[in-house]
């Protein structure tokens, strides 16, 4: 699984730094080999536009926090829902390792930073609001694969 974390950082996940690391942990998915090929094919302005949207969407979210909204709130959940869909330019999703993508962004702490840089306290607020996604599964979307 490849996940972008910000302009600075894109290229090293791609192919720098955290390029070995994602391959170790998740090298041998098919979410992976999969992100890889979705990465590839898209060129450097398509991932630029999808990194872009995702973005824009963390940043919509983060001002759905600061104006006190909970995280079961339909705005917030449908944002969320953009969110989850959003990753599709890299693979295809589904709800168990969107929930593993969710603990992540409060665990590691390069994730947390990176959503924290956009509104403190983001990290933890998208987390909890995954998780709400995560326990109401819409209808339409798998479990897991």
């Amino acid at each position: 699984m490849i996940r972008l974390m910000s302009k600075g950082t894109q290229d090293e996940i791609v192919s720098g730094s955290y390029a070995d690391e994602v391959k170790v942990r998740w090298g041998d998915t098919e979410a992976y080999k999969e992100s890889v090929r979705r990465v590839s094919a898209m060129g450097k302005e398509g991932l630029s536009r999808a990194v872009r949207a995702q973005e824009d969407c963390a940043r919509a979210i983060a001002l759905c926090m600061r104006e006190g909204r909970g995280v079961e709130d339909e705005k917030v959940q449908s944002l969320v829902r953009e969110h989850y869909e959003g990753l599709r330019a890299f693979y295809e999703p589904n709800l168990e390792l969107y929930a593993g993508l969710a603990e992540m962004y409060v665990a590691d702490a390069r994730f947390a930073r990176y959503y924290d840089d956009i509104a403190p306290g983001l990290s933890g607020y998208l987390s909890q609001a995954m998780g709400v996604f995560v326990e109401k599964r819409p209808p339409s979307l798998p479990e897991s694969r």
